[in-house]
């Protein structure tokens, strides 16, 4: 079975507990003595309670010959007290037909129901004799009936299983040509920011050097043409680091681990930044947690080239237990967490980890760098 906890559909479980309720109110009567309608009250109590508590769980998924054993056996007890309002009982083995049909598989129903129609036409030719065949031909007709009628039932739960598998299946789908969408137009930019942008800014770098040996120090444009020039390299960079950003992380063809690898040594390298590295191997994290975490080391990081002006940086992303531990700090200027609001990296950084289920925290101060930290949870 696909589910932890069997569906039964409402209607029949309600039918159950009221046909319980009334074919042992109804059963009793034929008994003359108080300590068998007791007897039979408990009996009957004990058969709802096995259904409430014992037919809706795993243990009855691994065995549920157990269950309907069970079930029999106390019916059988209670039919063999020897009421004469017998056929209230005997109502409650169609109502276990019912439910046999309803999760067994073709050939364990029909042993089932042989056995209920057994027991059943025992007790009553043992009790009218021959007066009883035509009952235990109308039983017969009717556990036939009830055996299609579980069937029916069966087939349209495994139906309705169907059915949300290929909803959840069209969800995951529109979800995968959603991200991919995004993931195109991100390409896009990048090839435009590339093409375009940064090929211009390359343009004003390369013209503002040469213009450089034109001027002496002593002119008044030289210091305006040297800080446009650095501004114009600055630029040049940070349109790097964005680009790079806009690409999709190259998780189809590396693991995380190499992927991190790899793109933290290129981005220590290009921001010269000393870079301490410590990836796990073992994360065993699912594809949407991976590109959580790998871009938000990607703004971390960014973060760190653009604002701190760092000379070192740790990246951690291991497993401790059952729980998955990323941090990424530098040794860079800091802020002052009390008077400066999270930006909008920090700020996109916590929503891509609260989408996972992960906590996000970040310290900083004025001169002793930024440390932010997040915890991914296994239950």
């Amino acid at each position: 079975m696909k589910n932890n906890t069997l569906r039964v559909p409402i209607l029949l479980d309600i039918a159950t507990y009221i046909s319980i309720a009334a074919m042992s109110l109804l059963g009793i009567s034929g008994f003359s003595s108080l300590n068998l309608q007791l007897n039979t009250l408990g009996l009957c109590l004990l058969f709802g309670i096995l259904h409430r508590f014992y037919f809706r769980t795993d243990t009855f998924q691994r065995n549920p010959n157990l269950y309907f054993g069970i079930q029999a056996f106390l019916l059988t007890l209670v039919l063999s007290l020897g009421s004469s309002s017998t056929d209230a009982f005997n109502f409650l083995f169609v109502l276990l037909a019912i439910h046999t049909a309803h999760v067994l598989p073709g050939k364990n129903t029909a042993i089932w129901i042989t056995i209920y129609y057994i027991i059943v036409s025992v007790v009553v030719l043992s009790i009218r004799g021959t007066d009883g065949i035509y009952a235990v031909l109308f039983y017969g007709v009717t556990y036939i009936l009830c055996g299609f009628f579980g069937v029916v039932l069966q087939q349209a739960e495994k139906g309705r299983d169907e059915n949300q598998r290929l909803v959840d299946e069209l969800q995951v789908t529109q979800q995968k040509l959603r991200e991919l969408a995004v993931v195109e137009e991100r390409n896009r930019l990048a090839r435009d920011l590339h093409d375009s942008v940064k090929q211009q800014v390359f343009a004003i770098s390369m013209q503002l050097s040469a213009a450089k040996p034109a001027l002496s120090e002593s002119d008044k444009a030289y210091s305006s043409v040297v800080e446009a020039e650095r501004l114009a390299q600055q630029a040049g960079a940070e349109l790097t680091t964005l680009i790079q950003e806009l690409r999709p992380p190259p998780l189809e063809s590396k693991s995380l681990s190499e992927a991190l690898q790899d793109y933290v040594s290129e981005w220590a390298k290009r921001n010269n930044i000393e870079t301490s590295i410590n990836i796990g191997d073992d994360l065993s994290l699912s594809v949407n947690e991976e590109q959580a975490f790998f871009r938000v080391i990607q703004e971390a990081l960014s973060n760190i080239a653009r604002h701190s002006h760092a000379k070192q940086a740790v990246v951690e992303l291991i497993r401790v237990e059952s729980d998955i531990l990323f941090c990424v700090a530098d040794t860079g200027e800091g802020f002052n967490m009390n008077h400066q609001q999270m930006g909008v990296g920090l700020l996109s950084m916590q929503e891509r980890l609260s989408q996972i289920g992960a906590s996000f925290l970040v310290r900083s101060e004025n001169g002793h760098g930024t440390q932010i930290t997040a915890k991914l949870r296994r239950l």
